[in-house]
């Protein structure tokens, strides 16, 4: 339960719920279940209703397809401002068109992966640190290396590779650090999604998050974040079984310690998204998962993997750390 650093003390608001949660979690696991969660910046432009950026405002109210064309529009009409206001309008723009290709490759990974079907990997390359690709990718340096590929009933065919090399970030004189630039991925993101996915195109912006009833982001914690924090967290809590009759004992309901556990976990690391998360609704969004949910799946660590064990000098098996 330590801090991602160790130098820096943690609030006690935060230690008061870790130091609460049972033996065994392991506090990396929930922040790698709810690192997935859209940040404040994406659903704010969901929701903001006061701003008077007409550009920022089409994220609220229009398709991925419109709010492309409005980007294309104000690049085009970008050199015609005035000299002095141009650095700040390209920075903006930049910004949002980067959003843009973050939000929209998001609904291509959440595409269904049939054969015939494509998929785009991204994955940074580093000769140096990492050691020689065992493919060739067209870099001799670092740099990152965009590929699409076809799903077959087989092999998955390469339709397309880019190979962007790193340059040395500029702010970084002591220790320079390769990089690519994020207006490069989100240029190159943009042509991806224009040539090979513009099924997405005719999407809501952040659809997948979004209801017109529930604030922005709701969905994440309906159909991903509870769900997954209950599977993981459920073997480390204990509860009376109960009977209501039955001849064998029941599985019980769902522990109250729980429940509230996975309330404060959700305001600790998403409190843009849990304003309106309440213990009933998160024992609602349970029984729901429950009642849906393959009873074989696996739960606690076994979501992640195994552990690995090593034989103690008793000859008990106990967990590697």
């Amino acid at each position: 339960m330590n801090s991602p650093d160790s130098t820096l003390p943690l609030p006690p608001e935060r230690l008061a719920v870790l130091d609460r949660l049972p033996e065994g979690v392991e506090f990396t696991l929930v922040k790698l279940i709810l690192s997935a969660a859209p940040p404040f910046t994406r659903t704010h432009l969901w929701t903001d209703r006061e701003s008077h950026d007409p550009l920022r405002a089409r994220f609220r109210t229009q398709t991925y397809d419109q709010v492309d064309r409005a980007l294309d529009k104000v690049a085009a009409a970008l050199m015609r401002l005035p000299q002095e206001r141009q650095p700040a309008a390209r920075q903006q723009l930049a910004a949002l068109r980067f959003e843009w290709a973050s939000q929209v490759m998001g609904e291509v990974a959440g595409l269904p992966r049939l054969p015939g079907a494509k998929v785009v990997d991204t994955r940074s390359v580093d000769p140096l640190r990492q050691g020689t690709p065992l493919v060739a990718t067209g870099l001799d340096g670092p740099g990152t290396v965009i590929d699409v590929w076809r799903l077959t009933v087989e092999l998955p065919v390469l339709v397309e590779r880019w190979a962007l090399p790193a340059m040395l970030m500029p702010w970084r004189e002591g220790d320079p650090v390769p990089w690519v630039g994020p207006e490069i991925i989100a240029a190159v993101y943009t042509a991806i999604v224009r040539t090979h996915f513009s099924e997405v195109l005719g999407l809501r912006v952040g659809h997948r998050w979004r209801t017109e009833r529930e604030p922005a982001g709701w969905p994440f914690l309906t159909r991903y974040a509870i769900p997954k924090l209950y599977d993981y967290l459920r073997p480390y809590y204990d509860v009376r079984g109960y009977t209501h009759g039955l001849l064998a004992p029941g599985p019980g309901h769902f522990p109250a310690a729980l429940r509230q556990d996975i309330v404060d976990l959700v305001k600790l690391e998403c409190p843009h998204l849990a304003a309106s998360l309440t213990l009933n609704r998160v024992t609602a969004i349970i029984q729901r998962h429950v009642r849906t949910a393959d009873p074989k799946r696996p739960m606690g660590f076994d979501m992640f993997g195994r552990r690995f064990t090593e034989t103690n000098p008793q000859g008990a098996k106990k967990p590697r750390k």
